[in-house]
């Protein structure tokens, strides 16, 4: 489900399409001097408005499927945090040893998960900071959770999903997934910034734009009334 800011945004981008529309359907009337509001400019921003929703509704579930398919690895890279610790206590090590491997096995698991951060735009900025911390201080964690293991000769276990060469790869795996995800953010998050700056933040922003076209339509006159009311009609609101 759309966050309320991003529908914000999406109805914005329609409006101002709309608004498009109305001044089109006027022909000769609509003729304004200034040139950032004559049709082929608004046509161009109207084209790029567009595109920007398209490239963040591309990269939106690229992002999401990355961030489940992490989610799922991170389990069973808890859960195997688990089994190596609980395979070391079967093994003729120390009991200092033993509690050094129960204690990079606790960091691995975590004592409180983070929140699942699926959406950027509805999220605070400090969450998902604190989120993509979490995953990499558990990834971080479990790679010297198998240097602790490795340091023991003892620690051969028969089982190919416990053995280091295979715990290893896993790391290797998990680890390039996590940083998939962080580059997914990062695409995001530019692509929404591209949105608003056009909406938003250009100098020659869709709502400055909008402005412009009832200050146009109002001067008018009566022979303009029914456009300009049907452009004050259309609401833009800020949605950030």
């Amino acid at each position: 489900m759309a966050s309320t800011s991003e529908v914000g945004h999406n109805k914005n981008v329609a409006n101002f399409g709309y608004t498009c529309q109305i001044v089109t359907e006027m022909g000769s009337m609509y003729n304004p001097s200034n040139v950032n509001i004559k049709l082929p400019a608004l046509t161009t921003m109207n084209t790029s408005l567009i595109g920007s929703l398209q490239n963040i509704n591309q990269k939106t579930p690229i992002y999401r499927n990355l961030v489940v398919a992490r989610e799922s690895e991170i389990t069973k890279l808890r859960f195997l945090a688990t089994r190596i610790y609980n395979y070391s206590k079967s093994i003729t090590i120390s009991n200092a040893e033993k509690e050094n491997v129960n204690r990079l096995a606790k960091k691995v698991r975590g004592d409180s998960k983070v929140k699942k951060v699926l959406d950027p735009s509805v999220t605070a900025s400090k969450t998902i900071s604190t989120a993509q911390t979490s995953y990499d201080n558990t990834i971080e964690f479990f790679d010297k959770l198998i240097d602790q293991i490795d340091s023991y000769p003892e620690y051969v276990p028969n089982e190919d999903e416990l053995q280091i060469v295979n715990l290893q790869l896993f790391y290797n795996e998990i680890k390039s997934l996590n940083i998939e995800v962080n580059a997914s953010i990062i695409t995001l998050i530019t692509a929404r910034k591209e949105r608003n700056d056009l909406l938003y933040f250009n100098e020659g922003n869709a709502i400055k734009l909008v402005n412009d076209i009832k200050a146009y339509l109002k001067s008018l006159g009566a022979e303009a009334l029914p456009y300009y009311k049907a452009v004050v009609a259309l609401q833009f609101r800020k949605s950030l």
